[in-house]
């Protein structure tokens, strides 16, 4: 981010990104029906069987590098940011829910 880049009392320091307030993956798929004002469908299937499939599909390979980071929620606590650079805004979850989905 630019913002940190040209802040140098930002350097040598660990930043989460500037977001929104944190959000589970059961939060966003709700957030995302409420904006297409429809249900997501959203299925989560069973280690063995992400095993089994991975075999089979390239996507799934490449996915089971990320598969740790999805047995919890990644909440980003962006508080250092905000109030580092408090005039800075921040696009809510909404909002780029709803610039994605258009």
């Amino acid at each position: 981010m630019v913002v940190i880049a040209n802040t140098p009392s930002a350097y040598n320091q660990t930043w989460h990104l500037p977001c929104d307030k944190p959000h589970s993956y059961k939060e966003l798929r709700q957030i995302a029906e409420k904006i297409l004002n429809k249900k997501v469908k959203a299925r989560v299937i069973r280690e063995w069987q992400f095993n089994l499939i991975k075999s089979f599909n390239k996507s799934m390979q490449e996915l089971n590098e990320l598969l740790p980071r999805y047995r919890q929620d990644n909440l980003f606590i962006s508080d250092k940011f905000k109030k580092q650079f408090p005039d800075f805004k921040i696009t809510t979850i909404e909002e780029g829910l709803s610039t994605v989905l258009d």
